[in-house]
């Protein structure tokens, strides 16, 4: 198998990274294309096949993951329309549509459509795949160990990925607000920036893993950490009071309905 990226950004890296680093393929197999230079040369010190020419690359490959913002996807693979034929697209291009991108290169194409997100460059990724009527059950199992180097993958119908962006897609975004906010009232009370951070991001680390490990349902963790009359239900009481859920909720409705938008235009 010979897996191509088209563009070279923080995504691509993590997933060249990702794929090395798991050793389902060989360097020699990895093939990114960049019109930056600087990217290019920093794929080759990887070790993987780096060049500008996109047609050289999808030629080559039989997976291709276009990684290049929505506003130029249109373009990009129009211009690789014939070499697109009989590979395997996929695509990470928030707000673009399987239905939108088949109109572009025609109905027989493979395509399967990722929401990933940011954690991935650190190999703790969420990605969620869906796939088109035209790819197999071959091709998702190839794909699901390329994001499933970076974190975890799990598929979904296309349906599901507008909410998936304002979920595992935008979610880092609510998080690290989350880490900053707790951090500055520990700030507040005088404890040092530096440790404050470290404390916030390793508790919330901590209790992810924790939620993930035990499988045990959110609240009843919530319920082991508040004590009758303690501290942290005095804190969860507060928080319900300003409407802490709520808040969070409407975020991510907002969120979701931005992502409708975007897919209808």
């Amino acid at each position: 198998m010979k897996l191509g990226f088209l563009g070279a950004g923080n995504m691509s890296t993590a997933l060249v990274k990702g794929a090395l680093s798991a050793g389902f393929i060989s360097p020699e197999n990895l093939y990114v294309s960049d019109i930056s230079e600087i990217r290019v040369k920093a794929m080759r010190e990887l070790g993987v096949n780096a060049q500008s020419d996109n047609a050289a690359l999808v030629r080559a490959c039989d997976y291709v993951v276009c990684a290049v913002k929505p506003n130029v996807l249109p373009h990009v693979l129009s211009s690789l329309k014939e070499e697109l034929r009989q590979k395997v697209l996929v695509s990470i291009a928030a707000g673009v549509s399987i239905k939108t991108m088949k109109k572009i290169l025609g109905e027989n194409t493979k395509i399967v459509r990722i929401m990933p997100n940011v954690p991935a460059l650190v190999g703790e990724g969420m990605s969620v795949v869906c796939r088109d009527n035209m790819a197999s059950d071959e091709d998702i199992a190839v794909v699901m160990q390329i994001f499933g180097a970076v974190g975890k993958a799990v598929e979904l119908p296309e349906r599901l990925i507008n909410i998936s962006t304002a979920t595992n897609g935008s979610g880092p975004a609510y998080v690290f607000m989350m880490i900053e906010a707790m951090a500055d009232a520990a700030v507040l009370h005088g404890m040092p920036r530096d440790v404050a951070y470290l404390l916030v991001s390793q508790t919330i680390l901590g209790a992810a893993k924790l939620a993930l490990d035990t499988g045990e349902h959110p609240g009843r963790l919530k319920d082991m950490v508040c004590s009758p009359g303690g501290t942290a239900i005095e804190a969860v009481y507060q928080l319900e009071t300003d409407s802490f859920r709520a808040s969070l909720i409407n975020a991510i409705d907002s969120c979701y309905k931005k992502a409708e938008r975007l897919s209808c235009e």
